[in-house]
């Protein structure tokens, strides 16, 4: 039995590693343009390496609607962890001859936007798919992948993956603070500082991780309540770089940037959050942008994580968790004031939650095949759309309407294939996805022949699709 557990997770560990290439392969060659959002990071990025300071005055011709301003000085508006995390890749480019970020700067095609992007971005999209599929595969290995592909794929993180954004990167930091406990077993000391630091990764990354923070401390509590203190003390250094980089650019720790936005939001520098209504709600889940029409695969997550919590007492694992968080993020985006005026193809804030919801979907996939595959189907072809087309859509627009349009007359963004050998660049990108595709599937198919198998049966039926739950009873008795 330890053999065959044995060759089906180094089985795991090769589909993981096939995905993740396979997701790069397919993302990475996008050359997306610089809209607001990625020109506040990138700009903070430029003048930590290029002009130690967090003072971004030099490029006020850069930064359009996202920006701070603290005594008369224009800051960022964003969580300092992006940026700062892609400092080290900027100052490689800046070694190797690219230009500086400056007014002369090019919106469109600009190479070092790419860089940025790909490596703070979309590679950081393809491990929080590896971590997501590693996490559903210990619960249900026989529909994991095509649970982790229609919902990371028919979600609206994956036009965010081929954008400088910082949600990948603050999704991966959280989801990676539960995947390192999720099992009381590997509840040690050091995974426990290891999740504490993730969890203060992803709030200085995006503020409001502070949500996905809460829920695995609770959960760090009921599971492991005398060992909480070594979570906290990994989240120390993390938290208390951010305390230190807010003293820099807004004078005390515990200034954010919220407090010195100065865009125009609505006509209105006035923005933040407030309690939940029935408007925000219905905006977040049944309007032209919410969840129920853009990436219904969403929904379906969250509802296998009803049944399953339903069937059940409540308890700290997989289902529970992720709707807890699931609905903490709907809850946040309808209290949130610039909902109503999303450009994103979707409630862009839930990104966080999406990867919480990848295992429930795999446990309850064979039980509605027919219902996923359609809803994936459909989630999937708006947001391969949005990503391959722009990701903004205007507010008087529809994103449905938008990405048809732009897919009818052939607007997608450029490549660096393209880029580089003009409209015979189409056939190189289409043949690397072609391939890379073809790879994931090969490999699944001998994994699941080969490794999978009654392992996967024996694990299914004796963990009842929760391999700790069995332990944790065993060691009660």
């Amino acid at each position: 039995m330890h053999g065959s557990v044995d060759v089906a997770s180094r089985g795991v560990g090769r589909i993981g590693l096939v995905l993740a290439i396979s997701i790069v392969v397919v993302l990475a060659p996008f050359v997306a343009p610089r809209t607001a959002q990625p020109a506040s990071r990138y700009a903070l990025t430029a003048a930590l390496v290029d002009h130690r300071t967090v003072n971004l005055d030099r490029y006020r011709s850069v930064l359009e609607i996202d920006h701070a301003v603290f005594r008369g000085h224009l800051r960022s508006d964003k969580g300092p962890g992006q940026p700062v995390l892609a400092t080290p890749f900027y100052a490689v480019a800046r070694m190797f001859g690219a230009p500086p970020l400056n007014a002369h700067t090019p919106v469109r095609r600009d190479l070092m936007l790419w860089w940025l992007t790909l490596t703070t971005a979309t590679i950081p999209f393809a491990l929080l798919c590896v971590l997501a599929y590693r996490r559903a595969a210990a619960v249900s290995r026989r529909d994991a992948l095509i649970a982790t592909i229609a919902m990371m794929v028919g979600s609206i993180a994956l036009p965010h993956a081929v954008n400088l954004y910082a949600h990948s990167l603050s999704a991966l930091f959280g989801f990676a603070s539960y995947a390192v406990v999720a099992e009381p077993r590997v509840m040690n000391i050091r995974n426990l500082v290891a999740s504490g630091f993730f969890v203060g990764l992803a709030i200085a990354t995006e503020y409001h991780l502070a949500i996905v923070g809460i829920v695995i401390a609770i959960a760090v509590l009921v599971r492991a309540r005398r060992q909480i203190g070594y979570f906290v003390l990994g989240s120390a250094l993390p938290l208390g770089g951010l305390a230190w980089y807010q003293a820099r650019a807004f004078g005390v720790p515990w200034h954010t940037p919220f407090a010195y936005y100065a865009g125009t939001l609505g006509g209105t520098t006035r923005g933040g959050y407030s309690m939940p209504s029935l408007d925000g709600i219905a905006a977040t889940l049944i309007s032209n942008r919410g969840l129920m029409i853009v990436c219904p695969i969403v929904v379906i997550g969250a509802v296998c994580a009803a049944l399953q919590c339903r069937r059940q007492r409540l308890r700290f694992d997989d289902a529970t968790i992720g709707l807890i968080i699931f609905v903490a993020y709907v809850g946040l985006v309808a209290g949130w004031s610039g909902t109503r005026f999303l450009e994103e193809p979707g409630p862009r804030y839930l990104i966080p939650a999406i990867p919480f919801l990848v295992t429930p979907l795999a446990v309850q996939w064979s039980r509605l095949p027919r219902v996923a595959n359609l809803v994936g189907l459909w989630s999937a072809a708006l947001m391969i759309g949005a990503t391959s087309t722009f990701l903004l859509v205007a507010i008087s627009d529809t994103p449905i309407n938008a990405i048809v349009n732009r897919v009818a007359q052939h607007r997608f963004l450029p490549t660096i294939w393209s880029m580089a050998f003009g409209n015979g660049g189409v056939v190189f990108y289409l043949g690397s996805v072609v391939a890379a595709l073809h790879w994931l599937h090969r490999c699944h198919r001998q994994v699941s022949k080969h490794a999978f198998g009654a392992a996967t049966v024996a694990t299914d039926e004796r963990h009842d699709h929760y391999p700790w739950r069995e332990r944790t009873q065993s060691s009660q008795r």
